[in-house]
């Protein structure tokens, strides 16, 4: 056996090893690291769901009945009931950019793809002294959670953060059943959180939780748009090929033929009103304030 040949083997033992370890990282860092998680623990499954059906999100495909509680009493009540489809949980705040990212990219795909889009929004707690939400804020939290306006969750996050006023809507600092509904958005993440946790969920917002074909709880904190193609897998929606491959490799927009990419602009369509709903409470100036 040569020289030559001894030094080639040696080679090929340390090389191999150090490419294949790279791959792994690259593969792992690039890719595997943004992957969901599915709740294993049917305990810890069983209480996420049951915090989300107690949740009042709203949604465009949310439908309205009108029932009466008998032929004397002449009473109407507006109610909202959920359609029977698949569905999308969006768990989000006032200003968090990656949640306005993952709606602008992917909601349009999923409801074209017949997946209903849920948000469940939340007024932060404050940071020691440091205030992480605004009386206008806590005020549309409480509004949306008791009147699920699909219509007012459009206008409040279409609207820059210092435009927003809250027009005609309770202040909910001054009224202590709104001031509990924000309590109870806070506390919804308050006991989500563990849960996620107890899966090795690394808690980082957008969450979005969803059940894949399987009927397995998934979760996914997708800030980064290298999670997003994982979603639509597990729901069995068709992939953007060119999207997910400059997600996954980082391409400039410039390298993309002119005219593929939508623009978080023109996306806002993923946020028009939905069939049947434009009913819905008017928010806008000279409108009546709201009461419950």
């Amino acid at each position: 056996m040569n020289r030559k040949f001894l030094l080639w083997a040696m080679a090929f033992v340390v090389i191999c090893p150090a490419l294949f370890g790279v791959g792994y990282w690259v593969w792992w860092d690039q890719v595997q690291r943004y992957a969901p998680v599915t709740i294993a623990s049917p305990t810890d499954a069983a209480a996420i769901t049951s915090l989300l059906t107690r949740a009042d999100y709203v949604s465009p495909d949310f439908q309205k009945d009108v029932l009466t509680t008998g032929p004397a009493s002449g009473i109407t009540t507006a109610v909202t009931k959920p359609v029977d489809k698949r569905w999308v949980y969006l768990v989000t705040y006032r200003d968090c950019a990656p949640c306005r990212a993952y709606e602008d990219v992917e909601f349009p795909r999923l409801q074209a793809g017949g997946v209903e889009t849920r948000i469940v929004a939340f007024a932060r707690e404050d940071n020691g002294n440091v205030k992480q939400s605004t009386p206008e804020e806590r005020s549309t939290i409480a509004e949306l959670w008791l009147n699920r306006s699909w219509l007012l969750y459009q206008q409040w996050r279409n609207a820059a953060p210092e435009a927003w006023k809250a027009e005609n809507i309770a202040v909910a600092d001054n009224d202590l059943a709104r001031s509990g509904v924000v309590w109870a958005s806070r506390d919804f993440i308050n006991q989500l959180a563990p849960l996620l946790r107890n899966s090795k969920v690394n808690v980082a917002y957008p969450i979005v939780i969803w059940r894949n074909k399987n009927n397995e709880l998934r979760v996914c904190s997708c800030a980064s748009n290298k999670a997003y193609h994982f979603i639509r897998e597990d729901l069995g929606l068709p992939g953007d090929l060119e999207t997910d491959v400059k997600d996954l490799l980082h391409l400039p927009k410039n390298l993309m033929p002119f005219g593929s990419e939508t623009s978080a602009s023109s996306s806002s369509s993923s946020l028009a009103p939905a069939p049947g709903l434009s009913a819905d409470k008017d928010y806008g100036p000279g409108a009546a304030p709201s009461s419950f």
